[in-house]
């Protein structure tokens, strides 16, 4: 039987079942982890290049508040299945197929194992997929929180032209599953890094990504940016969240250098359904903070959800 990728600072919360699913076009790596006495259930989805362990602290932390979670590896990245030949290339045909995993994923897992309130909790890339369904009018979650979510790359429209020109010049010359040269992955060094600054948490999941090589995702293809980029658009357009019936919490890291967080309270702005709020001080990865940052964080969480949890 399949087991967690297991390293000595990470153990594996309790409650658990590691399976596999069958997404919309393909096996994905998935986990449920149970609450003692369950208020509700979450489906939490992380970000590019990441998978299920390095979400395990996080999976306590829902589990302490009475929170059963359900979580899986994106398609192309973990232990999901992968869409090219090279194992290492982050590449999605669409994020409609991201989009498709997740709502058949919270059909079939998590409303079918779950009882009670459920809630999306996402992180960064995870936040696209997210927003394209709830923006469908889907309306199995009680609420939303998203952490950082990618709604944007660049603040310079000049940069968001060239990116959206170069990789829809490169796939229309069947070049989308070439990697792009030149992205930095800030998890491999402290020093200098985006994402935390935590230096605990950021050894660990360096430490749990040099104990399963095979779950390594590394460079984005022109294909994922231009998918990307496309679902982004989507959500920029006017009246795309006319459909909106699940209320969203939007948490912003005032010094995210890795997507545009200004853009957050342009997202806000087009329901009322949506509220944003910045936490001050912290880098991208909100969850994976230093405590004084995640003790923010989760009393944004707790206060969202409190009225939601009856």
């Amino acid at each position: 039987m399949a087991d967690f990728i297991r390293v000595s600072t990470n153990p594996p919360p309790t409650n658990a079942e590691l399976f596999d699913f069958e997404g919309a076009g393909g096996k994905l790596r998935a986990a449920t982890f149970t609450a003692h006495n369950a208020l509700g259930g979450v489906v939490l989805m992380a970000g590019r290049v990441e998978f299920i362990e390095k979400y395990f602290e996080v999976i306590g932390d829902l589990q302490a508040r009475g929170l059963s979670v359900a979580t899986m590896d994106w398609r192309g990245q973990g232990r999901s299945e992968r869409l090219l030949a090279d194992p290492l290339k982050g590449h999605i045909d669409s994020f409609a197929t991201f989009k498709n995993d997740l709502r058949l994923f919270t059909e079939e897992v998590a409303r079918k194992r779950f009882s009670g309130p459920l809630f999306l909790l996402t992180h960064s890339m995870g936040g696209l997929p997210g927003l394209l369904l709830l923006a469908d009018g889907y309306d199995a979650f009680s609420g939303a929180v998203l952490s950082a979510p990618m709604t944007r790359f660049f603040a310079s429209p000049v940069m968001r032209a060239y990116s959206k020109t170069v990789s829809g010049l490169a796939c229309a010359l069947g070049a989308g599953g070439a990697r792009i040269p030149g992205v930095k992955e800030y998890s491999l060094q402290f020093e200098g890094n985006l994402l935390t600054t935590d230096p605990k948490r950021h050894a660990r999941f360096l430490a749990i990504q040099e104990a399963a090589p095979d779950a390594l995702v590394r460079e984005p293809t022109f294909g994922w940016v231009k998918s990307a980029t496309d679902a982004i658009d989507s959500i920029h357009r006017p009246h795309a969240f006319d459909k909106l019936k699940t209320p969203v919490l939007i948490v912003s890291a005032e010094k995210d250098g890795l997507i545009d967080a200004s853009d957050h309270q342009i997202i806000a702005a087009q329901s009322p359904l949506i509220e944003c709020v910045t936490i001050k001080g912290a880098l991208h990865e909100l969850l994976m903070e230093r405590d004084e940052i995640r003790d923010q964080f989760w009393k944004l969480f707790d206060d969202f959800l409190r009225p939601r949890l009856g």
